[in-house]
């Protein structure tokens, strides 16, 4: 068998191969769908809406430092979580905490903005170590309780304050809260979740 043909023929088999695993894909995803209606859980975001808040996050950053040169002396967290914003940090005057605000109104996709910026001077290096053993803290107490659903939730320390976000039932904010709370280092504790339905019984 010449060279070339041996090439052909490995060729015809890769092929061959790579069908009957597409195939055999195709067929696990079409079981899955006949058993039953797929259904998205209200308590996710969609792989569409984290790049959506990738992107907020990103345009957010870009054009609040572009859009006045005082923010070269201000320290910024920006974080998007289902088009819900939180805004903290510190920033020189009220002024540029209020146009932060407008700023980011102008992004597509933002529905509504938390502008928790303190007016004064930027956090020590120090500080933001400790924010992020805060963070630490909270993010690991919650994903070993096993009456949070520590996953979902977002947190975010800004000078020991800390902030959470995430698509929650009323109660399940409460509790959330109630569990990262009891971490010492955190001396306030902000709900900024985005409510959503208690499923039904």
């Amino acid at each position: 068998m010449t060279e070339i043909r041996q090439r052909r023929v490995s060729l015809s088999l890769l092929l061959s191969l790579l069908l009957t695993g597409l195939l055999t894909g195709c067929g696990s995803i079409m079981s899955s769908a006949g058993a039953g209606p797929i259904e998205e859980d209200p308590g996710e975001r969609t792989f569409g809406q984290q790049m959506t808040d990738e992107s907020i996050e990103t345009k957010a950053k870009v054009n609040i430092n572009a859009a006045d040169e005082g923010y070269d002396d201000a320290h910024l967290s920006i974080v998007s979580f289902n088009g819900f914003v939180l805004l903290a940090g510190q920033v020189p005057s009220e002024a540029l905490k209020a146009l932060a605000t407008d700023v980011v109104r102008k992004i597509e996709g933002v529905r509504r903005i938390y502008n928790e910026l303190e007016v004064g001077p930027t956090t020590s290096m120090g500080t933001r170590s400790h924010d992020t053993w805060i963070t630490t803290q909270v993010k690991s107490k919650l994903l070993a309780s096993s009456d949070t659903p520590g996953i979902r939730v977002k947190v975010v320390t800004e000078n020991s304050v800390v902030y959470l976000m995430g698509l929650m039932t009323e109660e399940e904010a409460d509790r959330v809260s109630l569990e990262a709370a009891e971490v010492g280092s955190a001396e306030r504790v902000v709900q900024l979740f985005e409510l959503i339905p208690a499923p039904a019984i």
